[in-house]
């Protein structure tokens, strides 16, 4: 989650924040295929035709001040799983997460 947190900025395109993901799970010979998270908000119904920001491979979104994204990294291996999750508004300046569950963090 730190590597998502460092690369969420006005600017960073949706895929670039996947990729920092993918790039630290890597190191530990670990894959994941599918997105690891997406926006959420007034202006994003619920929509299975994928017609919101997607982090995942192949998004070209240029993510904006305002932007809330549910970043959901989850990885199911055989017998065990482990999943942890952030709501992140991006700001002016970077991003901001808004829930305290887990220690909250200017990025």
């Amino acid at each position: 989650m730190e590597a998502v947190l460092a690369a969420i900025k006005p600017g960073v395109v949706a895929e670039d924040v996947e990729a920092s993901w993918r790039n630290v799970i890597q190191r530990y010979g670990l894959k994941k295929e599918s997105r690891i998270g997406y926006s959420i908000g007034a202006a994003y119904p619920p929509d299975w035709g994928e017609h919101t920001i997607s982090l995942r491979q192949g998004d070209k979104t240029i993510l904006k001040p305002g932007n809330v994204l549910h970043s959901i990294l989850g990885m199911w291996m055989d017998g065990w799983g482990i999943e942890v999750s952030e709501t992140i508004l991006v700001t002016a300046n970077g991003c901001e997460t808004l829930t305290s569950w887990t220690l909250r963090s200017t990025c």
